[in-house]
This record gives structure tokens, C-alpha cells and sequence, in this order.
């Protein structure tokens, strides 16, 4: 099982950028809120398709990101591209 089952990364969606599962809400947009103090239920209300743990998930894997921790994606660690 994956670290992060609620961010995918898929070539066919939005360029194969992050993204809230079952959705094209990029992680980045949703940092570009916070960012800005919009809270949680503002998000919330402008995306109606994603969930308050969405928004936690993408935050823990931000989080990841900057700490160079290995990020999986998907459901089966040996579909991940190395390279």
C-alpha cells in the first residue's frame, strides 16, 4: 500500500503532475491556498470534490518533499518510475 493513497501522478492527467485523486486539483493549487491563509473550509467550499484529509495529505506530503523523504505513488511501489 502506498504512503499516499489520495495524490496520484498520471502522464494523461494535467501533465502527469500531482494531483487529488479522481480529480484535476493540483497539490500545487491547493498549497497556493494555504499559502495564502485561505482556511480549510474555503478550500473546501471553491473544490467541492476533494475532502478535509485530502488537504492534510497533500500538507504531510509537502512536508516529505522538502524533508527528501522517497514518495510513492499508487498502489504498488514497483509501477513507480525511478528514472
Amino acid at each position: 500500500m502506498s504512503k499516499f493513497e489520495r495524490i496520484v501522478r498520471d502522464p494523461e492527467i494535467c501533465g502527469g503532475q500531482p494531483t487529488i485523486k479522481g480529480t484535476r486539483v493540483l497539490v500545487t493549487v491547493i498549497l497556493d491556498y494555504l499559502k495564502e491563509g485561505i482556511s480549510f473550509d474555503e478550500i473546501l467550499e471553491s473544490f467541492p470534490s476533494i475532502t478535509r484529509e485530502d488537504i492534510q495529505e497533500i500538507i504531510t506530503y509537502a512536508k516529505e518533499m522538502i524533508t527528501g523523504e522517497t514518495i510513492v505513488y499508487g498502489s504498488k511501489e514497483s509501477e513507480v518510475s525511478t528514472g
